[in-house]
């Protein structure tokens, strides 16, 4: 069997391009020892007679290519669809759908309509995803916020997500199908932006770890995620909201039993392919 990997674009991993190499190298190892026949690949050139793609693009010419693999037969991990569902505004569309909480949150295209909404809040790019130290910005109130939706309209960006700032713990999940789930809290400077300082220290606030890996699974599977990770908020009262859902993370705190669990994956669905 013959599997390819694709890494991730460094500008769309931004301080983090060394610890998405890294789970790539243990994904890679663990299917080797399962006997695949591994090819790494960082462009959208597919090697031939490939039987699953695994990766971890944005770009969206690989996408494009991944979906014309996709109809040829190919099982391509993740989904370029369910890649394209991370786009921010699509994900908090597709939550409101299925109902999994999130903060309350405002789609845009300039500041006027944010005027009247509550603060502090959190001012995201909402096309795509987050580049730039200055596409996910905190607001104490409109003028900040304001400010931040002008700059991001200097750098060509024309849609914006106003989310209400929850004040509580963040705290990090990774899950792979549902068969795997781990969560942790974020350590100073070890996220892409480190934005995590503005909740503070952890409070350690108690939730329910079951109700949270149950919220997960169900926004992956509204997503069509198969890999993914991304961050919660855990408020004084136990509730928990998703405020970001991500393909393929890194999975840099729980790296190598993650990626045991990704070459499972990736190994199974050779297998359904082949039934």
């Amino acid at each position: 069997m013959k599997i390819a990997l694709i890494s991730r674009n460094p500008e769309n991993s931004p301080n983090m391009a060394d610890k998405d190499a890294a789970i790539l190298e243990c994904v890679k190892g663990e299917l080797e020892k399962a006997g695949a026949d591994v090819t790494a690949v960082n462009d959208e050139r597919m090697p031939e007679d490939i039987d699953v793609v695994c990766h971890m693009s944005r770009d969206l010419k690989v996408l494009e290519v991944l979906k014309t693999a996709e109809r040829a037969g190919i099982a391509v991990l993740n989904s370029p669809t369910a890649v394209e569902n991370c786009s921010r505004t699509r994900t908090m569309e597709i939550l409101e759908k299925e109902g999994i909480a999130q903060p309350q949150f405002l789609i845009a295209d300039s500041h006027e309509a944010l005027k009247e909404m509550p603060y502090p809040a959190w001012i995201k790019r909402g096309e795509g995803w987050s580049c730039h130290k200055d596409d996910i910005r905190y607001a104490k109130d409109y003028a900040e916020a304001r400010g931040a939706v002008e700059a991001m309209q200097e750098r060509g960006i024309k849609s914006f997500v106003y989310t209400r700032h929850i004040d509580g713990d963040l705290i990090k999940f990774y899950g792979v199908e549902e068969r795997y789930f781990s969560y942790c809290y974020p350590q100073s400077g070890q996220t892409k932006f480190g934005l995590e300082e503005i909740n503070g220290v952890p409070r350690r606030l108690p939730f329910d770890a079951d109700a949270m890996r149950s919220m997960v699974f169900r926004a992956a599977k509204a997503t069509g995620l198969k890999i993914y990770g991304g961050d919660c908020i855990v408020n004084d009262k136990g509730e928990i909201a998703i405020i970001d859902l991500n393909d393929f993370p890194s999975f840099s705190a729980v790296r190598e039993e993650a990626a045991k669990e990704i070459a499972k994956t990736i190994m199974n669905s050779i297998t359904e392919q082949e039934r």
